[in-house]
């Protein structure tokens, strides 16, 4: 949307509606199906006559596509008098506008989703979003807007992107080399609340050779340059015809599962659904090879477990979300079992051991630990596999940065559709198990309760929300240890009652959360941003129940929410 297509107001009063978010971002939700926001929405239609963008007939929302639509509804409700707590943040006399992402039609709420970037100057703001939700008839559902007020002494940069990319290829191990990607202007927020104008460049693999350490992983960064002094500002974490194969799995239980065979050969590799597992051997994907040896008969029972419990996601996601694999483009998803990543855990010379899992911005590495007397791959747990995919998820929509309380915000989001994904096969949330990684090694219990996070030494209130250094001894600032906050949240919603009865079925739960993710939330999302989020999405999903029914699942979400601090 260009600058001259916003009408503009300035206001120097403090939006009564709007509130100001932990990451700097002042937000603001109105949903049609709040009693505030039907009338706030009936009196900007009412006021469209009034407005140069509506005064032709033909430009009425119901004659244009949803992207004009919801271009001009927008523009309108910026300079509309009906709504004064949303206004155009206005920058050193410099004032913002928002460029269209584009349309996503989502097939659970029936609705298009709008989204919007702020930019000053042309330049888009790192993780502020607007998000315009519109029926069948380009009507408004809801609004969701997070933006800033970044206030820098110049928006000229002073570094080359050549520099840039030199500076990476140096952090990054690629030597004379430079890394694929192009360094792309933003206005950043670091973890300090502090403004830079910014290069940022995403998805750069590591190509560190030698001895690596912990903070060599996850191998695909995004990359935050300060496009005035060149220094480092963040570095962020990113972490057909089907034939049928036979096996038993890690729990020994018999697994039939998709394979391919070509020229007599049979391999682990499902056409129809795109997933392939790969076998590394016991050896550490840090020396390069990835994805390893294709696997073939006899299946290991580490492969099986591999292959079916991706199938398990990917059914799941296809089935219940709507979404074409993680990438919602039907891309593959690989999978590699028998991992060791050597100096990442530190495993005695020689030991298979290796006890973790993680999706590193293309496919799934296992690792393996000991279950009564022998190795049980982590591909066993279907929690975890569901867990690792779906950071897969966030990172082709939300985008959430991995560190802080958004990345903890990112890994509670893995969490939730681990359990739902893992409980799947039990309609009745009553018989659900809400541990995390549960049953993966004799040694070890679990690796999270949702239901009860200070079992594992997880705060569940926001009090007790710790902000750690942003390194990874450190956890990335506490991702995996504030996660039980939200994750206490999100036990409440999945588990609400009202008179004895579950507030919300299993597909219900999957929903609310997938359109709060994908549709309502951005790179630096807070907890309070996902409770608007939930919040937003519940009434989409239900809004043409009676009111009633509407405000007994909204007030279910917020009683939810309250109860582990989030506001």
């Amino acid at each position: 949307m260009a600058k001259r297509d916003i009408a503009r107001k300035a206001s120097t009063r403090a939006p009564p509606a709007s509130s100001s978010a932990r990451n700097g971002f002042k937000v603001l939700a109105v949903h049609v199906t709040e009693a505030s926001g039907r009338r706030l929405f009936a009196a900007l239609k009412a006021d469209r006559s009034a407005h140069p963008v509506f005064s032709d007939p033909a430009r009425q929302p119901g004659n244009l596509d949803p992207e004009s639509a919801a271009k001009r509804i927008l523009e309108h409700a910026f300079a509309s008098k009906t709504m004064p707590t949303l206004n155009v943040p206005k920058i050193r006399g410099c004032e913002s506008d928002f460029r269209s992402l584009g349309v996503e039609t989502v097939s659970l709420t029936k609705t298009k989703v709008v989204k919007f970037r702020q930019q000053v100057d042309g330049i888009p703001v790192f993780g502020s979003l607007v998000s315009v939700e519109l029926d069948k008839h380009n009507e408004l559902v809801s609004l969701n807007s997070s933006m800033a007020e970044p206030n820098l002494r110049s928006y000229v940069a002073r570094i080359s992107p050549y520099r840039v990319l030199k500076k990476i290829a140096a952090i990054a191990g690629y030597g004379r080399k430079l890394p694929y990607g192009i360094p792309k202007l933003n206005l950043y927020r670091d973890s300090k609340g502090k403004w830079h104008l910014a290069y940022i460049v995403e998805d750069v693999r590591s190509r560190k050779k030698g001895r690596t350490t912990l903070k060599d992983f996850p191998l695909v960064h995004d990359y935050v340059v300060d496009a005035v002094t060149g220094a480092l500002v963040a570095e962020l974490p990113r972490t057909p015809t089907i034939r049928l194969g036979k096996g038993v799995d890690e729990l020994g239980k018999p697994k039939t599962f998709g394979i391919e065979i070509k020229g007599g050969k049979r391999t682990m590799r499902d056409v129809r659904l795109n997933i392939e597992t790969h076998d590394f051997a016991f050896h550490d994907p840090v020396d390069g090879k990835l994805p390893g040896e294709l696997v073939g008969p006899p299946w290991s029972a580490a492969a099986v477990s591999a292959h079916t419990n991706a199938a398990a996601v990917v059914n799941f996601l296809r089935d219940v979300l709507k979404r074409n694999n993680v990438d919602d483009m039907g891309g593959p998803i690989i999978s590699t079992v028998n991992c060791v990543v050597r100096q990442f855990e530190h495993p005695p010379r020689g030991s298979r051991i290796w006890l973790n899992a993680f999706w590193n911005g293309t496919q799934m590495l296992y690792g393996q630990a000991p279950f009564d007397g022998r190795l049980r791959s982590i591909a066993s747990s279907l929690d975890v596999v569901a867990h690792e995919l779906f950071h897969g998820v966030t990172g082709h929509t939300a985008r959430l940065i991995y560190q802080g309380e958004t990345g903890a915000l990112n890994e509670s989001y893995s969490d939730i559709f681990g359990t739902i994904i893992s409980n799947r096969a039990k309609p009745d949330i009553a018989k659900w198990n809400w541990l995390i990684g549960d049953g993966i090694s004799s040694g070890v219990a679990a690796f999270r309760d949702m239901r009860n996070p200070p079992r594992f030494n997880q705060p569940k209130y926001m009090k007790d929300f710790k902000t750690l250094p942003l390194k990874r001894k450190s956890d990335e600032g506490g991702v995996h240890f504030n996660s039980g906050i939200h994750n206490f949240a999100a036990f409440r919603v999945m588990s609400a009652t009202r008179r004895g009865t579950f507030v919300f079925k299993p597909a219900e739960l999957a929903a609310i959360f997938y359109v709060a993710l994908t549709q309502q939330l951005s790179r630096q999302s807070t907890f309070a941003d996902s409770r608007r989020g939930v919040v937003l999405a519940t009434r989409s999903l239900f809004r043409k129940l009676p009111q009633k029914q509407v405000d007994v699942r909204v007030k279910a979400v917020e009683t939810a929410f309250k109860a582990a601090g989030i506001k």
